[in-house]
Order: C-alpha cells, then sequence, then structure tokens
C-alpha cells in the first residue's frame, strides 16, 4: 500500500507537500483508494476468492486505518521528496553476489538520503550491533546500495504500529531533518549516524561475506544458551554435548590453577 501511496503520479504522491494537500483534501478517501488498489493487484485471486468479502472488507478498513495514521505521522517531518520506493539493485561483496530491494529512499532537506524500510513489529537498531550483528539489512542497503556520489543522511526503520508509528534507526541530524519535534534524549538524537560507524558496518558485512563463501560454520551461537532455544538442529551442531566439553576444560584449568 505505501510503495502505490508514494509511486508519485497519476495516482500517487512523491513529497511532504503533496501529503500536505491530501491531507487537506481528505486522507483517508486517498488511502482507501491505494488499498483497494493493492488487494485487487497484490493478492493473488486464487487466493482472493477463496477469503469471505466481509473480511476484505474488514482488511481494507484496518489497513486505511493504519497508513492513514502513518501518514499523518510523516506529515509531521521536514520537507522531503520520495526518489523511489522498491528499488532493485544488485550489488557485490568479497564476491558473494545479492539481489536487493529497497523499500524506499527520500531526499532529505539537505539533500543527503533516507533509506527507510518498513516495519510491522517491533524492530531497533540494536540488531546491528557488535562484529555478529542480529540483521544487517539496513546497514548493507545504507553501505553497499548507493552511489559514492551520494551522502547518506540516515537509515530507519518505519516502524508501521497502530497507535505508535515510530522511526527507528540513525542519522546524520535526525532533528533537522528528519523530525523537528523530536526530544535530545531520543535515541535518534543521541545515537547519531557517523562515518566510523558506516565504517565498521561495512568491515563487518564483508567479513560475513568471506565467511560465507569460504563455508564457516563453526558451532558458536551468539548468545548461548538463548539463541539455541528456538533452533532444532541440536543433533547436527551437539551444542550441548561441546557445551559439557567446554565446561569439563574449564573445571580442569580451575583444578590445576590449585
Amino acid at each position: 500500500v505505501l510503495h502505490s501511496v508514494w509511486a508519485g503520479p497519476p495516482l500517487g504522491i512523491r513529497s511532504r507537500s503533496d501529503l500536505a494537500d491530501k491531507i487537506a483534501s481528505g486522507l483517508p478517501p486517498f488511502v482507501a483508494l491505494h488499498v483497494d488498489r493493492a488487494i485487487s493487484t497484490k493478492l493473488a485471486s486464487a487466493v482472493r476468492e477463496r477469503m469471505p468479502a466481509r473480511y476484505l472488507e474488514l482488511e481494507a478498513e484496518r489497513l486505511t486505518r493504519l497508513v492513514t495514521e502513518w501518514l499523518t505521522y510523516e506529515s509531521a517531518r521536514a520537507p522531503f521528496t520520495v526518489l523511489g520506493t522498491e528499488i532493485a539493485k544488485d550489488v557485490t561483496i568479497e564476491g558473494l553476489a545479492l539481489h536487493l530491494r529497497l523499500d524506499r529512499i527520500d531526499q532529505l532537506i539537505d539533500n543527503s538520503l533516507l533509506v527507510v524500510d518498513y516495519k510491522s513489529g517491533n524492530v531497533s537498531p540494536n540488531a546491528w550491533a557488535s562484529d555478529r550483528p542480529e540483521d544487517v539489512q539496513l546497514p548493507l542497503y545504507a553501505t553497499f546500495a548507493l552511489d559514492e556520489h551520494q551522502q547518506l543522511g540516515g537509515l530507519v526503520f518505519a516502524k508501521v504500529l497502530a497507535g505508535k508509528p515510530s522511526f527507528a534507526g540513525r542519522a546524520l541530524d535526525a532533528q533537522a531533518t528528519l523530525l523537528t519535534s523530536l526530544s535530545p534524549t531520543s535515541d535518534l538524537v543521541k545515537n547519531k549516524l557517523s562515518i566510523g560507524l558506516t565504517d565498521t558496518w561495512s568491515e563487518t558485512i564483508e567479513k560475513l561475506a568471506r565467511d560465507f563463501l569460504q563455508g564457516r560454520a563453526d558451532v558458536d551461537p551468539r548468545d548461548y544458551p538463548k539463541t539455541c532455544k528456538s533452533c532444532d538442529l541440536h543433533a547436527v551442531c551437539r551444542i550441548h554435548e561441546n557445551q559439557l566439553v567446554l565446561d569439563d576444560d574449564e573445571v580442569d584449568e580451575e583444578a590445576s590453577d590449585d
């Protein structure tokens, strides 16, 4: 639905000023048009025909409310222009070929670029931290999918959540280019995007690509035993047996020290 909204003329819009015009003329009918368009074109006809008509009506109403709330939230942003949505990009990292599809790229008021990824769940940029990050999707887009001459102004999750829409991520100056209403204590303002951070992401992603191509599959859970609670492959990696060996080695070391 949001891809359809921001796809530009003749039916869509491309900027905050376009959005302001739609709000002035009535935002819900505009959103409802794009919801209906998405349901009719993106939902396979065989699937749609098996769904009760009333269910589809209720889902259209829900999506209209949700997207209207999100666009109202975005209308409070600093001026921006949407340069593209669902942008396909092929990149090669350390010999690993990847086919990417970016949800959206905005041009901010200072002409820098904002990489946006829509999420309907609770996500956090904390997933990008450490040398073994849980999620590298947005750092990958921001560091490898943009042209070298383009300045990165930020990368954010657009959290399209009923009752609590928000952005989460990193920006060079979130108050000036994203939302002037942000509190000085907000994560977006306190934890700024920096060249050092993007360099670290690039190095981490390159290492992950090399390890993948080299077939590295060490039995080394990122957060043991939490990681293993949702895994059903214990018989393959034998993590519990390995952990017993490690525990025995630690006991032997302590005995030797004594």
